[in-house]
């Protein structure tokens, strides 16, 4: 199935509607092709999964006209997708069984992988619309990567312990599900969640959240373009 998907991946193309839409949320031409957003189109074989099949149809005919973008592990093997119909906000996930024990993220690539071995520091976001906001504002070398959510899961801080020899930046949301992520809270029985930045240096990687004016990446964005993320991540 990994390779069904890589192949698929390779062969479709990204429509002018759906680029035009991902430029003007701040994603750059490079992030897009790196990543390798496209829009689906229905295959001429049947998927080998019938979980798959299940779900999208025999071909993947249920996601057409959907925007898609592949998963990889750190051995930079497919191993499921994600994305979205559209311009509209509905999502989706696809994750193979091998998947379970991969750290899932939104901007890893063999690429970007690559940097990571070599010590670049490593920016985490929420979402694919925080990433590409802010990699206008980061340093080149370094690498934006999307958790999905204001949480880091076990595998997510094991991937960061064994690969990230520079800093992770959490540049999680100015909310409150984004400042508990980092932070850590206590919860209604008095018990402490830790957040992202004590779970990581408790495993001896460098961790630090990111100030910046405004509720997210993408928001910042959406108010005030590159000047915008320059100047809140300044």
């Amino acid at each position: 199935m990994s390779n069904w998907l890589a192949q698929h991946f390779k062969s479709l193309t990204l429509d002018d509607a759906h680029e035009g839409y991902l430029l003007g949320r701040g994603a750059q031409e490079s992030s897009i092709l790196r990543i390798g957003i496209k829009t689906w189109q229905p295959m001429s074989d049947v998927s080998p999964d019938p979980d798959f099949c299940d779900r999208y149809g025999d071909n993947g005919e249920r996601l057409g006209d959907w925007v898609l973008w592949p998963l990889y592990s750190p051995r930079g093997r497919v191993i499921g997708l994600a994305g979205r119909r559209g311009t509209e906000k509905k999502i989706t996930r696809y994750l193979l069984p091998e998947a379970a024990w991969q750290p899932i993220w939104t901007g890893l690539t063999p690429e970007t992988m690559q940097r990571i071995w070599d010590g670049c520091d490593v920016w985490v976001v929420e979402g694919i619309f925080d990433l590409f906001p802010l990699e206008w504002a980061v340093p080149k070398r370094d690498v934006v990567l999307g958790s999905e959510r204001a949480k880091l899961t076990d595998k997510h801080v094991e991937f960061l312990r064994r690969f990230c020899g520079g800093w992770v930046r959490m540049v999680y949301d100015n909310d409150v599900p984004g400042q508990h992520g980092m932070h850590g809270w206590v919860d209604d029985r008095g018990k402490k969640r830790w957040g992202a930045i004590q779970r990581l240096e408790r495993v001896e990687v460098r961790a630090t959240s990111v100030r910046y004016r405004g509720k997210d990446p993408g928001e910042v964005w959406n108010h005030g373009g590159v000047a915008g993320v320059l100047a809140a991540f300044s």
